[in-house]
């Protein structure tokens, strides 16, 4: 733990950068914000210093199991109305949160909506809401009708009621095309499923291959959009704490671009690089290294590595050789399941945790001192943003340092280690598999993708 720089010895330390020692321009709670926003963005792009061993139990019965919890260092905190305030504060208006009491120029609504579309946008490029949903599979029918909450259907597996002779399985996915080159008449007659299909639907349906001959029920992995905003009642926004300020920077973007009084395409282009940069890289977001079960090291495969491998493995892998599963960020399941009455099994995950964050003058910043100045570098560069035009430009070169800084220190960390792309690439294996999106590749135009 470190213990030689306090949050006021840093902030004094910006202010003087800053010019601005007695915080008439930059008041201490926004001064503030730009150091948080400064750890988080270390934490992201570095991974430093938060990796954490999380002891986390299955219990009997227990299927998959998200991170997002109390006690863990991965739980969400971050509020949308916190991050109106900081917003505000860039806006060079009053941090009122969610109660806009500003100029015209802009609005509660504005940035609330401009706040959902973003969030929920992120969260379908990085499926860090990913929940297990179940519901009843139709009977001599092939289409189900999803939630209006669904931004993409991951995984679909039948649970037959009657598993006399057949056992739970997960279905592969294809299109019309491939379907009916099996016959045109698959769709009308009865039998177990062996795949599903979205392309034929609208996006809230998907079908199966043929009408379920018995009843059942669809075992899913469905990425869901996050709650609703309503300033100002105060909601989770419901990403990772650390890629928060992407939120921040998408929703400066729209308001800035969109606004008719408060316009100004400097900044908003500026603004939409630095979301679209957050975006790219919250595809690949490192959350999960590696996994043990008592003292004995554990694999950490996708469920689609699974699924491709052991149909079933929820009951039929291995009770000897246990491995992590890895449905979404955040989300995991143990092969084998724990069975009812069985005894809890007790793992321990090496997770990429929330960026320490100070609470207090006293709370002590837990950085290294070579990542001091770097802080320092970017939250002086974000401060200056109110302050637009030509003293705002003349900060980029401080951003780039703290750029220039975070590749050193991912140079440094691999340097390491021989296999540091594999081991901070745990959580996303299923990526490499099946790709989420058709994505271009240096030279060689559109490739072909998930």
């Amino acid at each position: 733990m470190y213990s030689y720089l306090t949050l006021a010895q840093l902030r004094a330390a910006l202010m003087q950068r800053l010019q601005d020692v007695n915080n008439v321009n930059v008041p201490v709670a926004e001064a503030n914000l730009y150091l948080i926003e400064g750890l988080r963005v270390l934490s992201a792009q570095t991974q430093a210093p938060g990796i954490v061993d999380f002891t986390f139990d299955f219990n009997p019965g227990d299927t998959w199991k998200s991170l997002n919890i109390p006690g863990s260092p991965r739980q969400r905190t971050v509020t949308d109305t916190q991050i109106y305030s900081q917003i505000e504060a860039m806006l060079y208006e009053p941090m009122s949160g969610g109660v806009w009491t500003g100029t015209t120029q802009f609005n509660i609504t504005q940035l609330a909506n401009s706040l959902q579309y973003r969030r929920d946008e992120l969260l379908l490029m990085s499926g860090a809401n990913t929940v297990n949903l179940l519901q009843p599979s139709p009977l001599l029918a092939t289409t189900t009708t999803l939630p209006d909450s669904t931004l993409d259907l991951e995984r679909v597996r039948w649970i037959p009621l009657d598993s006399t002779f057949e056992s739970a399985y997960a279905l592969g996915r294809e299109d019309v095309t491939t379907r009916d080159a099996f016959g045109v008449l698959l769709p009308i007659e009865p039998g177990p499923p062996d795949s599903w299909m979205i392309t034929a639907n609208s996006p809230l349906q998907f079908d199966c291959s043929c009408p379920p001959n018995q009843p059942g029920t669809w075992d899913m992995l469905v990425p869901f959009s996050g709650a609703p905003f309503a300033p100002p009642l105060s909601t989770l926004v419901g990403i990772p704490d650390d890629w928060t300020p992407a939120l921040v920077y998408g929703v400066l973007a729209d308001v800035l671009a969109n606004s008719p009084e408060g316009r100004d395409e400097f900044r908003a282009k500026y603004c939409i690089q630095r979301y679209e940069q957050f975006k790219k890289a919250m595809v690949k977001m490192p959350w999960l290294l590696e996994a043990g079960i008592g003292s004995i090291p554990v694999d950490t495969p996708s469920f689609k590595e699974m699924d491709a491998y052991a149909q079933n493995w929820e009951q039929t892998w291995p009770a000897g050789d246990p491995q992590i599963v890895v449905g979404g960020v955040d989300l995991v399941s143990l092969a084998p399941n724990v069975p009812a009455g069985g005894a809890i099994v007790s793992s321990v995950l090496t997770l990429v945790g929330n960026a320490p964050i100070p609470t207090s003058d006293a709370s002590l910043i837990q950085l290294d001192r070579a990542g001091v100045d770097a802080l320092l570098l970017y939250a002086q560069h974000v401060a200056s943003f109110k302050q637009q035009g030509k003293d705002f430009f003349n900060t980029m070169p401080l951003f780039e340092q703290f750029e220039a800084y975070c590749g050193t220190k991912n140079s440094q960390y691999a340097a390491l280690g021989i296999f540091r792309p594999d081991v901070i690439g745990q959580g996303n294996r299923g990526e490499d598999r099946d790709p989420h999106f058709q994505r271009e590749k240096e030279g060689h135009g559109k490739q072909t993708a998930r």
